[in-house]
């Protein structure tokens, strides 16, 4: 593990001792991870039942191979090689993660954990609190969805499509390094492997500047009656994507979790905390697929 560049966030653990008792109280209030209430996005599309609700801890990550073995969280993705233990790190409020670390709530095969995946066939709200160590302009901080389907058994193949067509939808709640602000794109991807075509939202990136070292809580809500996302950040709605970006297959595919610290031209270092997660879903809509 690097530590010459990198931020000490033991360094803001030891800063925070000195905080009054009723200070380090206000400030486990803001962590979505211990608030009971409905999100504002979720209510907006009927996504009123809690699915789940977690504050991350290091013992929860799986670093083995194989299939699932039941954890909140995976350490890599299905086109990835589980990341090193050494990339994390457990802090009294997160777990951190160095430049190259991911934690995901379906394993590298695309097998489902202890988190429920979100269902296309119903309306879901899901949220992710994280915050980084440098506004750096090449860092590449990501919280996003994939459908499970889309994997190496090639699952988002669907009947009455050509052989090998794929079909899935990629659902970017933020990506950082992009602009001054959030960036956040609904992505439908189609086609056989290597050469796949996208459609994606225009104009994905805000101008308004964001400190990405204080944490953050960056928000998507998703309806399948007109295929409608609306991205939240710090529980305001910031933008809203709909057909046919957000395309028809969605309401057949099941959405895990993705939280990665990823750098666009590897000129930086730095870290990655995830502070909590929070997932809301409404009723299931007739005429669509779960798993």
């Amino acid at each position: 593990m690097r530590t010459d560049t990198a931020f000490r966030w033991t360094s803001w653990l030891l800063a925070a001792t000195c905080l009054t008792a009723a200070s380090l109280a206000r400030a486990n209030d803001g962590l979505i991870c211990q608030d009971p209430s409905t999100p504002e996005g979720a209510a907006q599309v009927g996504a009123t039942q809690a699915l789940f609700r977690d504050c991350p801890r290091l013992d929860d990550v799986d670093f083995t191979t194989g299939r699932a073995d039941g954890r909140k969280y995976y350490a890599g993705l299905y086109f990835t090689k589980v990341k090193d233990r050494s990339l994390y790190e457990q802090v009294e409020d997160g777990v951190v993660m160095q430049r190259g670390g991911v934690l995901a709530t379906a394993k590298m095969n695309s097998y489902p954990g202890r988190f429920p995946l979100l269902s296309g066939n119903r309306p879901f709200y899901v949220e992710a609190q994280v915050a980084i160590s440098s506004n750096h302009r090449d860092n590449f901080p990501a919280v996003w969805l994939l459908p499970i389907e889309h994997n190496l058994r090639m699952e988002d193949v669907y009947e009455g499509d050509p052989k090998s067509f794929e079909r899935w939808f990629e659902l970017d709640i933020d990506e950082g390094g992009f602009g001054p602000g959030g960036h956040h794109t609904a992505i439908s991807w189609t086609g056989i492997h290597p050469n796949y075509q996208k459609i994606q939202n225009p104009n994905p990136t805000s101008k308004v500047p964001l400190d990405r070292t204080q944490p953050n809580v960056f928000g998507v809500s998703y309806s399948p009656d007109d295929l409608t996302v609306r991205w939240w950040l710090n529980g305001q709605q910031v933008l809203e994507a709909s057909h046919p970006y957000v395309p028809e297959i969605a309401r057949r595919q099941n959405f895990y979790l993705i939280v990665s610290a990823q750098s666009h031209k590897n000129l930086s270092h730095y870290q990655m905390k995830l502070m909590g997660v929070r997932a809301f879903v409404g009723e299931a809509r007739a005429g669509g697929g779960t798993r």
